[in-house]
């Protein structure tokens, strides 16, 4: 009975501590979901920068933003369901990843070609480089 009691006050002398590990552990992931949608961002170059064509990263820039998604989604289950700053850090995550797909939502229709290029009335046309040689 003594074992079990002790063991039991173990417990409860690591669970603030384990607690702590899990919420910088947790803040560790909300932070590395930023900066992987705040690096998308630079992954693109905006249209009106220059003329002509830009390689197309809209698909790897979708797929860092689910990437960060999933991160985010483990640094809300690190800091427990119920935590008002876990859903916050989310909130926050959430719209910068809204502010992305809205810069890059009109070029996602080129998924498949190499490169997008933008037209004098603002929309997007999509080429395949190969198939401009000679």
């Amino acid at each position: 009975m003594n074992e079990e009691h002790s063991a039991n006050r173990a417990e409860a002398t690591l669970e603030p501590y384990a607690r702590a590990a899990r919420g910088c552990t947790a803040a560790l992931a909300f932070a590395f979901a930023v900066l992987v949608v705040l690096f998308s961002f630079g992954g693109t170059i905006e249209m009106e920068s220059f003329p002509g064509l830009r390689e197309n990263m809209g698909p790897v820039i979708v797929y860092m933003l689910v990437f960060a998604a999933l991160v985010g989604v483990g640094g809300l289950a690190l800091s427990g369901w119920r935590s008002y700053g876990g859903w916050a850090a989310v909130a926050c995550i959430g719209a910068l990843m809204a502010l992305r797909m809205w810069t890059l939502a009109p070029a996602l229709h080129c998924w498949s070609y190499d490169s997008v290029g933008r037209n004098d009335d603002g929309s997007y046309y999509c080429v395949n480089r190969g198939d401009m040689l000679p």
